[in-house]
């Protein structure tokens, strides 16, 4: 009796000695090791900082088409007249691309008109090849033009071409001479002191 009451007080002591040395057992995560953080980071943070850099790079791009968007103009821009007609003798100063571009702006509208006006079917649409001819296809807008009808300048010529032509002279003589030498800031022909521009500056002589 006395050796049972002996081991039975033994278990008992070795339960209340394991109750007091497994608490902290249990506190620790039943020993597992401690979690050691790893050293290089995770991929997700390089990610993460990637959004941070990309705005520091956007305000480069508008600057930079900003930049080319100026510079466009002044590389495209045609060569453009002079404001207005030329004074006296200005012509002649005047620039290829200057002259070109009066001509396709103002020269052309005004004289295409007054032919358009004179003989709506025959001038339908003026274009320059009706005074310039093949200097239109090679750029050079020569003039005199010998591709237009050649004229006689002696007295006798000149009185063939009112007998045959009245209404076409008539018509040269007070609309398009004028207009064009007010057009390029010139004094039409004066048959007095026979200067002035007139009939060849546009057509040759036979």
């Amino acid at each position: 009796m006395l050796h049972l009451m002996a081991l039975m007080n033994l278990r008992l002591a070795l339960c209340g000695l394991c109750l007091v040395a497994l608490p902290p057992f249990i506190a620790c995560g039943g020993g597992q090791p401690e979690a050691v953080a790893p050293s290089n980071p995770p991929a997700a943070s390089s990610e993460a900082a990637a959004p941070s850099a990309a705005p520091s790079s956007s305000p480069s791009a508008p600057a930079s088409a900003a930049s080319a968007a100026s510079a466009a103009p002044s590389a495209s821009a045609a060569p453009s007249a002079p404001p207005g007609p030329p004074g006296p003798g200005d012509w002649d100063a005047w620039t290829h691309e200057q002259k070109l571009a009066y001509m396709k702006a103002t020269v052309m509208p005004q004289m295409g008109q007054l032919f358009h006006e004179y003989d709506a079917k025959k001038y339908a649409e003026p274009k320059c090849v009706l005074c310039h001819g093949a200097g239109v296809n090679d750029g050079s807008f020569k003039m005199p033009n010998p591709g237009l009808p050649k004229l006689d300048p002696t007295p006798a010529g000149i009185k063939k071409l009112h007998t045959k032509f009245p209404g076409m002279v008539a018509f040269m003589g007070k609309k398009v001479v004028p207009t064009i030498a007010n057009l390029l800031g010139e004094e039409p022909f004066d048959p007095k002191t026979g200067k002035g521009l007139g009939c060849f500056e546009c057509h040759t002589k036979k």
